[in-house]
């Protein structure tokens, strides 16, 4: 999950004689009898359902025994889930709100507030609400029928609420070409305005063959490959964000990948190119599904036929 800074928090009280006491008593007093395992379950291993509830929808993430699931339909991120896991075992509260600030977050928490339950085997094992200020630079843990906390990760200044705040799309996973790669037949690169550079990769006798280059550089190939098999999407973007790229998606792509397994199944990928810099690089998967490319993924698989032509 998209730098940690540390930060450490010394309070120099120096008071002289019995004020000394008091004050030390009085920091007893506030911070002392907080249980910094109110809102862990013991056995996170055990955990087999998760669910994100607020007034933006709900996310719902399963177990199925060999792979966490999105909303019954689409295959989770397996680092954001362990994301999700390291920060609820680390999170501690810090202190329970008191005052006019209690009163702020717990209407935020009404108003915004997503709830977090953590089940087994359709067993509640811990439920409680999670919120964060409005600049994104605090999070609030509140257990039903308590008091909402101020939540830290111990020696990082992190924003622990986003990880609670994903939606379906930020859960997905983001590989593109996610299938058996041993099932891999053949992958077609193609340039729409410069059909002299497309190329096919083929698997021939458990070797990986360029046909239209007559001596191609093995290293080069493996690489490229390797690229392909682990390429990413940055972002999955929703119907409302790829609107915003509309006339990129409306027009010709720079340059389609086209990938068939043995059984004939297609995966396909479209890349769209903007003379302005500032915008991202954008593509649709499998004709469907707008997603925004890092750069330097883009540039690993945008290769043209002469590229792998092994030199004398």
């Amino acid at each position: 999950m998209k730098e940690n800074r540390n930060i450490k928090l010394l309070i120099s009280l120096i008071v002289l004689g019995s004020a000394t006491v008091l004050l030390f008593l009085f920091s007893n007093k506030d911070y002392s009898t907080v249980d910094k395992n109110l809102f862990k379950v013991l056995d996170q291993n055990s955990i087999d359902h998760i669910v994100f509830e607020s007034p933006k929808g709900k996310v719902d993430l399963k177990f199925n025994g060999a792979k966490w699931m999105v909303n019954e339909k689409y295959e989770a991120d397996a680092q954001l889930v362990t994301v999700f896991f390291a920060s609820i075992l680390q999170a501690e509260p810090k202190r329970k709100l008191s005052g006019s600030q209690q009163d702020s977050v717990m209407l935020r928490i009404t108003k915004q507030g997503v709830m977090v339950s953590l089940l087994q085997e359709q067993e509640m094992m811990k439920q409680f609400k999670v919120v964060g200020n409005e600049q994104k630079t605090e999070s609030y843990f509140q257990l039903i029928n308590d008091d909402p906390y101020f939540i830290t990760i111990p020696g990082y200044r992190v924003y622990v609420a986003s990880i609670f705040e994903l939606s379906e799309s930020d859960w997905r996973d983001k590989r593109i070409f996610n299938f058996n790669w041993q099932n891999f037949k053949a992958l077609k690169a193609h340039f729409p305005k410069q059909p002299k550079a497309d190329f096919t990769v083929s698997l021939t006798n458990s070797l990986f063959t360029i046909e239209e280059v007559a001596v191609a550089d093995t290293t080069k190939l493996s690489s490229y490959l390797e690229s392909i098999f682990n390429l990413k999407a940055e972002k999955l973007l929703k119907k409302e964000e790829a609107k915003t790229y509309d006339s990129l998606f409306s027009s010709e792509s720079i340059f389609q990948l086209d990938i068939r397994d043995i059984a004939n199944h297609s995966y396909r990928l479209d890349i769209f190119y903007s003379k302005d810099k500032d915008q991202p690089i954008v593509a649709i998967m499998n004709g469907e599904q707008p997603i925004i490319l890092g750069s330097a993924s883009a540039a690993r698989i945008i290769r043209q036929r002469n590229f792998f032509a092994l030199k004398p």
